[in-house]
């Protein structure tokens, strides 16, 4: 959970047993879904991507899969206050 007053979070996001080729936008909670991606793969990749996502209602944020089924990791490694 952030802290209060942390803005944005810096999170290492993996796609792994995706089914089908996809992306993943991670985008601020409450707010319309950008249009870029920020991590691209094929079936059955394990791929990660460093991304700085804002963090939005509730200090959350949301992460959209464009097509087909996969897991998603996301690990937070550091925060802007």
């Amino acid at each position: 959970m952030p802290k209060l007053g942390v803005s944005a979070v810096v999170v290492n996001l993996t796609a792994t047993q995706p089914t089908a080729g996809s992306y993943l936008t991670a985008y601020p909670s409450g707010t319309s879904r950008p249009l870029a991606s920020d991590l691209n793969f094929g079936p059955g990749q394990t791929i990660p991507n460093l991304v700085v996502v804002k963090l939005g209602a509730g200090g959350k944020f949301s992460v959209y899969n464009a097509q087909g089924n996969t897991h998603v990791i996301a690990d937070v490694v550091g925060y802007y206050d």
